[in-house]
């Protein structure tokens, strides 16, 4: 009998404990992964170039992306092909900034038959809903690592 008392009371101590624990974690990790990290990112960035696709074409690429009030709006060309998405930015626990795509579209894709599949897949992944883009500084430009895209700071306020 005192066995079992002695359980119940460690039993009690313990869930006294780790309901506060645990609480506070969560807390912590749900305002980690949505702090505003919007007032460092704000303004447009862009690059323009041209990919080297798998079968040996090239092909004029230009991107753009703009930070404002904590969203991003983002826009591929691809010859034909145009890909939009925009939503919010954040930053998870280690402090890396990542784009959350909440909206996201593709357009004049059967005219771009040209298109490798890795080409294809990125811009299909950048406009998925619900997608994470993590971007890391190199410089004064943005590397977004899941879509290999490149966007550097514009020179002249204003411009794309």
């Amino acid at each position: 009998m005192t066995r079992q008392i002695e359980t119940g009371a460690i039993t009690r101590h313990l869930l006294r404990l780790m309901v506060p624990t645990a609480l506070g974690l969560w807390a912590f990790v749900a305002t980690g992964t949505t702090s505003n990290f919007s007032a460092a990112l704000e303004g447009h960035y862009s690059s323009s170039g041209e990919v080297l696709l798998s079968n040996g074409s090239v092909l004029k690429v230009h991107q753009s992306l703009a930070f404002h009030d904590g969203r991003f709006y983002a826009l591929t060309r691809n010859a034909p092909a145009v890909a939009e998405a925009s939503g919010r930015v954040e930053t998870d626990l280690r402090g890396r900034t990542r784009l959350v795509v909440e909206q996201g579209s593709i357009t004049g894709l059967e005219a771009a038959g040209e298109l490798d599949n890795e080409l294809v897949f990125n811009l299909f992944y950048g406009k998925h809903q619900g997608a994470r883009i993590t971007l890391e500084q190199v410089g004064a430009c943005l590397y977004g690592v899941e879509t290999q895209q490149v966007y550097c700071a514009a020179s002249q306020p204003g411009s794309l």
